[in-house]
């Protein structure tokens, strides 16, 4: 029998920075399609990450299977940690193999520079329920775009020891603002749409939503590498949709991008036609 899934990489730490970014959950569901991997962290129904990996961000990258996709659970920890600890001695090139449905993900690090090689088996777990792929299409009421690089800095101004961050969109001003309320005091930015971090601004409803300033603190180290940011509300229990746009810098020899895609459903909505 045809190995099912084949994939080598020769900078792993394109895979390990994209990886630890959300790893915030031990297991995560790796999804496989012939346009590249996904990996799916979900917490408690309302908070759900993917990342997506285009198959031409690897070297090689082969799928051999009649469906359209193979859905499996797999420990991020031993993931992350295997990586860490391997793959952070030279320059090692990473190969992925699965060879049916149900056996262990095999990793396998090439550290010819050294001469070994490092391996590990993933245990998997088939998942029959698929994670919610179509969040994307409820959050389409407002959209704005900025440079991730000035909304961490933005962040960062606020009380992220506060509980919740609420967002305010508008056609109306201040248009979009961000605010946080705690034992500081109410902070708050006004971002205006003119403004040189703004790339796109499309808001046809006033929404003021309130989320979990915790998991809006899990995704610092995604905004940290991210070069751009869509942000995106929905009526559906105020969900909120985040895309990180990840690209390859001046110190990368290979072009690539990859995106990370969060989703939350606010904590208390108020919205003023």
């Amino acid at each position: 029998m045809d190995v099912v899934f084949t994939a080598e990489l020769h900078n792993i730490k394109i895979m390990y920075n994209f990886l630890k970014a959300i790893s915030f959950k031990d297991t995560a569901v790796i999804s496989l399609t012939e346009r590249g991997m996904k990996i799916t962290v979900e917490e408690m129904k309302c908070v759900q990450t993917s990342a997506y990996i285009p198959n031409d961000v690897f070297d090689v990258y082969k799928l051999q299977i009649d469906e359209e996709e193979i859905n499996f659970k797999i420990s991020m920890k031993i993931l992350t940690e295997f990586l860490n600890i391997f793959g952070d001695d030279g320059s090692p090139s990473l190969k992925i193999v699965y060879k049916e449905i149900g056996s262990p993900l095999m990793l396998i690090l090439d550290h010819s520079e050294e001469c070994y090689i490092a391996d590990c088996k993933l245990e998997t777990i088939e998942e029959d329920e698929v994670l919610n792929l179509y969040l994307a299409t409820e959050c389409r009421v407002n959209n704005v775009v900025v440079k991730a690089p000035l909304l961490v800095n933005i962040i960062h101004e606020l009380d992220m020891t506060a509980d919740h961050l609420i967002l305010f969109l508008s056609p109306d001003p201040p248009y979009f603002r961000i605010s946080t309320e705690g034992l500081l005091g109410e902070i708050h930015v006004d971002i205006s749409p003119n403004s040189d971090m703004v790339e796109l601004f499309r808001c046809t409803k006033t929404m003021k939503l309130a989320y979990n300033s915790t998991y809006i603190k899990q995704l610092e180290k995604v905004m940290n590498i991210s070069s751009r940011i869509s942000i995106s509300t929905g009526d559906e229990a105020g969900l909120l949709g985040l895309q990180m746009i990840i690209e390859s810098n001046e110190q990368s020899s290979k072009e690539y991008k990859m995106f990370v895609e969060y989703f939350c459903t606010a904590l208390t909505g108020d919205d003023d036609d």
